[in-house]
């Protein structure tokens, strides 16, 4: 058998395959990002509708709600939720049985979409749970999901964080997670769709530190933004270094912003997550003020 030198390619490539690539997994990125944010709300408010009857208006008091991981990646919800105050219920003991059969299944049309294709999205907005019916399950916290942004974001300059004059600044407690509770001082004119930027001592900071390294040891680090204190002496005098990660976006196309190095205003304080934690203040009786008015306290 005799074999033959082929006299010619047997096929061409476009020079511009390669761009060409890049361009269309960068529009399959923002598509499957746009996609997640807009079900990450939506199920906010299938929440909201299950519990207030479709009535937008109409009182209602969850901050959490439970959601099972299908085989094909896809989340379900399963009736059971989380009031503000932490208190556990389920949707059947809340509205009735049919209504929440009928909520459940109406909220599983949006929430489907929230699967392994839009995971960057959800995925930090979640902790997570035991097994359920042999199937990963996630706590999905209603506040930070409806405080999403539909619109299309743009990157954004990260200067220093501004200092505020201390004339305007109050003394509150916030919360970002409806369990842990910290002291800090906020300038209610600083107010992001009701949630406030605080700015904590390093004291607190470090406790901050201790609770999210927990959490993530508890529910893996992919669902918990971690914040870390790093002490040191330069000289003779001694300083701390404030580094929060993103462990979600190692992964990702958005590796380059899973670190953040904090830097403290005039006074010394740490504006630990910014508005993007959805921090909250509490009132005295530990009900979040969102929005906040400091003459409500």
């Amino acid at each position: 058998m005799t074999t033959q030198r082929p006299t010619g390619p047997a096929y061409r490539i476009p020079a511009s395959h390669n761009a060409e690539a890049h361009a269309a997994l960068e529009a399959a990125y923002a598509t499957r990002e746009r996609l997640g944010r807009a079900m990450v709300v939506t199920a906010a408010a299938a929440v909201r509708d299950i519990l207030a009857g479709h009535q937008p208006d109409a009182p209602f008091d969850a901050g959490a709600v439970e959601l099972e991981e299908g085989a094909d990646s896809s989340l379900f919800p399963t009736g059971r939720y989380w009031t503000l105050a932490g208190e556990e219920r389920t949707f059947t003991e809340t509205v009735g049985l049919n209504e929440a059969g009928n909520g459940i299944h109406g909220m599983s049309e949006w929430s489907v979409y929230l699967n392994e294709d839009t995971r960057d999205v959800w995925r930090p907005l979640c902790s997570k749970l035991p097994y359920r019916n042999g199937r990963p399950a996630y706590r999905l916290d209603l506040l930070r999901a409806a405080a999403v942004p539909l619109d299309e974001p743009q990157p954004q300059p990260q200067p220093a964080p501004p200092v505020r004059p201390p004339s305007v600044m109050v003394d509150v407690t916030v919360s970002a997670d409806e369990r842990h509770r910290y002291p800090a001082k906020v300038d209610p004119a600083d107010q992001r769709d009701g949630y406030v930027r605080p700015w904590f001592d390093l004291d607190t900071v470090r406790r901050i530190a201790a609770d999210t390294q927990e959490e993530a040891a508890l529910y893996g680090h992919g669902s918990v933004d971690t914040v870390h204190v790093l002490d040191g002496t330069v000289d003779r005098t001694a300083h701390a270094v404030v580094l929060v990660v993103s462990w979600m976006y190692l992964g990702s196309e958005r590796r380059e912003q899973a670190t953040e190095i904090l830097q403290p205003n005039e006074v010394g304080r740490y504006a630990v997550g910014g508005h993007d934690w959805c921090w909250y203040v509490l009132s005295d009786d530990l009900h979040p003020m969102i929005p906040f008015h400091p003459d409500a306290l």
